[in-house]
């Protein structure tokens, strides 16, 4: 059902293989669900979140209860979300209901080894005594050990922002991995390099505005004047003028109008005016 790599579908047959003898390794998290159950989905979406952070230091393993009622009668499993850590083919601790990622961030943190992140530390040293291609460089060999591991690739995104390497970001995005790349964190970098890359190239305001006065479907204008607004943190204008660049074409620049504004959103918070507004228009424009 999932193409993830530490996520596995559990059954009666590959159940032993896969929790009991697996716990011998480490830890795996059996997560018993139905469909249609909300609490259900909006856990599996958690817990596929924290697998591509924690990098194959748990396994994941998603037990339908439906198609698999025997094996959650013989487990105890009377309601649905309930995860059973296991460790050394013994349930460790049960989690019941729904729970927020940083209630299980906690959980998972007692049975699991730290996060490998000494590449990190070190690469972040270099940067500070000035070795910016040394730190580069750690981070790039990193990375290709734990080619799963996204805070190796934030971090180094990271770098490259704070040294305006925006062209260099857009090499190093293309060949990550497809499950790091479509990490959220890493989209929300990646665009932010994008509209500082914008902004840097950009056109004073004042003739970028004229462009807009003279050709309102401008959407290479409506951007770089937007990036610039970006920039400045004038986000009302700036979401103005994306969302402007969005009904006008909701594809350009590989979606970068839609993109930047959820950029915006996550800067301004969900309860934010500005964002309830603008995620209404947006919605209203797939209409």
């Amino acid at each position: 059902m999932t193409e993830l790599k530490h996520v596995f579908d559990g059954t009666r047959e590959n159940f032993p293989q896969l929790v009991l003898e697996n716990s011998h390794k480490g830890l795996v998290i059996a997560n018993y669900w139905k469909p249609g159950a909300g609490p259900c989905l909006r856990l599996w979406q958690t817990l596929e979140t924290l697998s591509q952070d924690y990098a194959g230091r748990f396994l994941l393993v998603n037990i339908n209860t439906e198609t698999q009622k025997p094996l959650a009668r013989d487990n105890g499993i009377n309601s649905v979300p309930t995860l059973k850590l296991y460790r050394d083919g013994e349930v460790v601790e049960s989690v019941y209901s729904a729970q927020s990622e940083a209630a299980l961030r906690q959980v998972i943190d007692k049975y699991v080894p730290p996060a490998p992140d000494t590449d990190i530390a070190a690469a972040i040293h270099l940067y500070q005594e000035g070795k910016t291609d040394a730190a580069l460089l750690k981070l790039v060999e990193a990375g290709i050990r734990s080619p799963d591991n996204p805070r190796i690739h934030a971090t180094a995104i990271k770098l490259l922002l704070r040294e305006k390497r925006y062209a260099d970001i857009d090499a190093y995005v293309k060949v990550l991995p497809d499950s790091v790349r479509a990490q959220e964190n890493i989209g929300t970098l990646h665009t932010h390099a994008r509209m500082l890359a914008l902004a840097e190239k950009a056109e004073p305001p004042e003739v970028l505005d004229a462009q807009i006065a003279e050709s309102p479907a401008h959407t290479d204008a409506l951007l770089s004047r937007a990036a610039l607004a970006m920039v400045n943190d004038d986000f009302v204008r700036a979401l103005e003028l994306l969302l402007r660049a969005y009904r006008q074409d909701p594809s350009c620049n590989d979606a970068l109008p839609r993109k930047a504004m959820l950029v915006i959103f996550a800067l301004l918070g969900e309860q934010h005016e500005l964002t309830r507004q603008y995620q209404k228009a947006i919605l209203e424009g797939l209409h």
